[in-house]
């Protein structure tokens, strides 16, 4: 038996380094199982049903839609606005900035739900200013890291509408279990950056302290113009999330809500889009999307192979056997998702390992909504952890920071996850409270 379970992961390794697409390469897994367990017809004809079916789903509704959101935003400059306004509330200083960076790069995720749009566009806009502010690139690496894992937890989250999509779970408990973590995150990012930047001339030497020398000066407008500037990108995520816990729209009103709101703020009041800039917004949303949509085939089939094999079932059956106590299970949960975290891009992840964990979660029973942050912050800790974390490819290559500094500033993010984590297994009413209160 767990060589049976042992046996289905490494394979799954084995088809994500074959160098195929990874939702073509999910499709290949669960067809080739399907094809041993049931034959190669009944195989096609449960391939084909679940690959339609896994699209066939209202909830899915929100995914393409926030991600033309998010395209938008960063389109329509809101990100620039954000940013300078949480400059102006630091001071100018320069360990603010870094603050500043967590800020904006918060109350981006809020609008655009992925953290990969949070990092790249807060990288373009940040890099430069912290740069001026002679940050090392250890240091760049940190506030840029920091700031785009806040995508998978802060609500609205594309991983949150999936993970809700496939535990049948309310995605607004979701969204309301993700408030206080990600907080904890962007004060706890706030205060590593403000410590780690502290001007003193014994520690000037070290990579992860700014030099106190030849510095550029910061400029910042009056707190006032700023908040002007800013003033209808603050008003997204409230509109959104506001909407959405107040019960006047469901996620997926929200994310055509949000959609509308940024044409209307970008044509009307700052005046960044056009006609031609709106169809190029609009065909990048669309690829993106069809590449997450591959994947939520080829991982709906897969999901659909396991179930048909009794993976989760084996699974639940070892536990069983091995009469494992629920901290040790966690524990070796935790482990379990930070491997895989470290190979799989998140929605792979969420594919692979909530088929197989789910029933662990209801034979154990904890809270549905509290695991699934758990979850979430793992998958935070994937994107931002080598060898496959997508996050540190990208502020390695829009900083053009070596890999080797952007991982060593990734290990300041990396701790405070785990610190969130343990605060949450500890304290499960950090994630469970605000669900409660719906």
């Amino acid at each position: 038996m767990t060589l049976y379970v042992i046996g289905f992961v490494l394979l799954f390794l084995l088809v994500l380094f074959s160098g195929l697409p990874v939702g073509f390469g999910l499709g290949v897994l669960a067809i080739g199982l399907l094809t041993t367990i049931a034959g190669p017809e009944m195989a096609l004809s449960i391939g084909i049903e679940k690959a339609y079916a896994s699209l066939d789903t209202d909830v899915l509704v929100a995914i393409p839609l926030f991600v033309l959101a998010a395209q938008l935003i960063s389109a329509t400059g809101m990100g620039k606005r954000l940013f300078d306004a949480a400059k102006s509330f630091t001071g100018g200083y320069r360990s603010g900035l870094g603050v500043a960076t967590i800020a904006s790069s918060g109350v981006f995720s809020a609008m655009t739900g992925s953290s990969f749009v949070s990092a790249s566009t807060m990288g373009l806009i940040a890099i430069p200013e912290l740069r001026k502010a002679k940050y090392s690139d250890t240091m760049i690496a940190a506030a840029i890291t920091a700031g785009g894992s806040l995508g998978s937890v802060i609500p609205p989250s594309l991983v949150m509408i999936i993970y809700g999509f496939l535990t049948d779970e309310s995605i607004g408990r979701l969204f309301m279990a993700g408030m206080i973590p990600g907080i904890m995150l962007m004060v706890f990012y706030s205060i590593a950056l403000a410590v780690l930047t502290r001007k003193t001339d014994a520690e000037k030497n070290s990579d992860m302290i700014l030099p106190v020398e030849d510095v550029e000066p910061i400029e910042v407008m009056s707190k006032k113009t700023a908040l002007k500037e800013a003033f209808w990108g603050l008003m997204a995520p409230v509109i959104i999330l506001g909407g959405i816990y107040l019960g006047i729209f469901t996620a997926n009103e929200a994310a055509a809500v949000a959609v509308i709101y940024c044409i209307g703020i970008g044509f009307v009041v700052y005046r960044t889009l056009t006609l031609k800039s709106l169809w190029e917004v609009v065909m990048s949303a669309t690829t993106v999307s069809a590449m997450i949509a591959l994947v939520v085939i080829g991982g709906g089939m897969l999901a659909q192979g396991a179930i048909f094999g009794r993976v989760p079932q084996k699974i639940l059956e070892l536990i069983i056997l091995k009469d494992l106590s629920p901290n040790l299970l966690l524990f070796l949960v935790i482990v379990f998702l930070f491997v895989l975290g470290m190979f799989m891009e998140s929605v792979s992840l969420m594919y692979l390992a909530i088929p197989l964990l789910h029933p662990v979660v209801v034979h154990v029973g904890w809270d549905n909504v509290w695991f699934g942050v758990i979850l979430l912050i793992n998958v935070n800790l994937g994107l931002i952890t080598p060898p496959m974390g997508g996050v540190l490819y990208i502020v390695s290559q829009i900083g053009a920071i070596p890999f080797n500094k952007v991982v060593k500033g990734a290990l300041m993010p990396i701790a405070v996850l785990l610190l969130v984590m343990f605060l949450m297994i500890l304290y499960p009413p950090i994630a469970t409270w605000l669900p409660s209160l719906m």
